[in-house]
């Protein structure tokens, strides 16, 4: 038997345990504003990857019943973060129509325990059951929604919040954001509203494609030993800008408030971790004080116009409060990024459950992983998990 004949009896007999049994549209509890009802999306937006971001949230101490209650809470949430409920027009223009056409919310059941479930959650195709309309980009684009949910019930007891959330509209801070505020409202308690940055003008911006990737100096080694020689290469770091433009954001702004620290790892004989460590602060300290998010994307257009060789790219979710998110259940037992069709090196950081770790999901060719497992340095780092 194949490789591809097992994923797709695997994939078939997930599929049988899982079962779609509600779907509606939840819209804004209160209309949005005739003035509200065109937003620009800033230059930052602009530039972030054409994607979806897919957290999933799993409780144990699920409530039964309370899938109305979320609904509600949704509901009004969408009144402060209503640019989620609108769209993006096609073709493609900057600029979102928060017309007020609503969230997806599914319902699904689960013919196994909470546990199993999460036991077997290194099978994508297992949690991509859990997203509304899969992951695959071809379903995608068939729901062009910015924003949908899957409220996800398993036998026994328990449940999973999967949220699929469009990167044109928000970075990981702002979907920790959107997504507490929801639990918040959920428990009956003020919620910390939003505040949306946007562009004065709608004018489309001409940028460089690129996804968010992530990075660490053992990938930069892996490169360099497979070709036998420390070629140039770049080592690119996602870094909030809320606390380091002079407009100083707020940390509950809304959108794509980020940008990219760059080390060029050329300017490096052997690559030492100390000195990769000490040259991205040094990166990060450079962003600080800029007056705009336009000198903030002129700058990374500069220098990502000087760089030579490969490119590893930095992301990382890690103290982001998404464990923080509690709809009455207590906090999540655990939290899953789950990101289809990641290009190659890329490294995706997050905290572990218990928030004394951190898992690196690596992304890289099966040449360089395979000289990746063999670095001792590397390897001590390593936990079973």
């Amino acid at each position: 038997m194949n490789k591809i004949t097992q994923k797709l009896q695997t994939f078939a007999k997930i599929r049988q345990l899982h079962t779609i049994i509600s779907q509606e549209t939840i819209t804004p509890s209160s209309p949005t504003p005739p003035h509200l009802k065109t937003h620009n999306l800033s230059l930052l937006d602009q530039f972030a990857p054409d994607m979806h971001t897919p957290f999933v949230f799993f409780y144990r101490n699920y409530k039964n019943g309370d899938n109305k209650l979320l609904k509600q809470s949704l509901s009004q949430c969408l009144t402060q973060y209503y640019p989620f409920a609108g769209g993006i027009p096609t073709p493609f223009l900057p600029y979102i129509n928060c017309n007020d056409e609503g969230v997806e919310f599914l319902e699904a059941f689960n013919d196994i325990p909470l546990d199993d479930f999460i036991h077997k959650n290194e099978q994508n195709e297992t949690l991509d059951q859990l997203f509304p309309y899969g992951l695959s980009s071809t379903v995608r684009a068939s729901c062009p929604k910015l924003l949908d949910v899957q409220l996800n019930h398993f036998a026994g007891g328990g449940a999973a919040v999967a949220v699929s959330m469009s990167h044109k509209l928000a970075d990981g801070a702002t979907f920790a954001n959107f997504i507490n505020h929801w639990a918040t409202v959920t428990r009956c308690q003020p919620p910390v509203n939003p505040s949306f940055v946007s562009s004065s003008t709608s004018n489309n911006v001409r940028l460089p494609k690129f996804v968010i990737k992530d990075l660490d100096k053992v990938n930069v080694k892996a490169a360099a030993i497979k070709s036998d020689s420390l070629k140039p290469s770049s080592l690119s770091v996602a870094t909030n800008m809320r606390n380091k433009v002079v407009e100083n954001y707020s940390e509950t702004a809304a959108g794509n408030l980020f940008t990219l620290a760059i080390v060029k790892m050329e300017e490096f004989g052997e690559i030492r971790l100390s000195e990769v460590i000490s040259e991205v602060r040094k990166a990060k300290l450079g962003l600080e004080g800029m007056r705009d998010e336009q000198e903030v994307v002129d700058k990374l257009l500069n220098t990502f116009s000087t760089l030579q060789g490969d490119i590893y790219y930095s992301s990382s979710v890690c103290r982001v409060p998404f464990y923080e998110v509690d709809f009455g259940w207590g906090k999540p037992q655990e939290v899953v990024l789950r990101i289809p069709n990641v290009d190659e090196n890329t490294i995706i950081l997050m905290d572990t459950p218990s928030g004394d770790g951190i898992t690196a999901h690596v992304h890289l060719p099966e040449e360089e992983m395979a000289i990746l497992h063999k670095d001792k340095e590397f390897v001590n780092y390593l936990q079973d998990i």
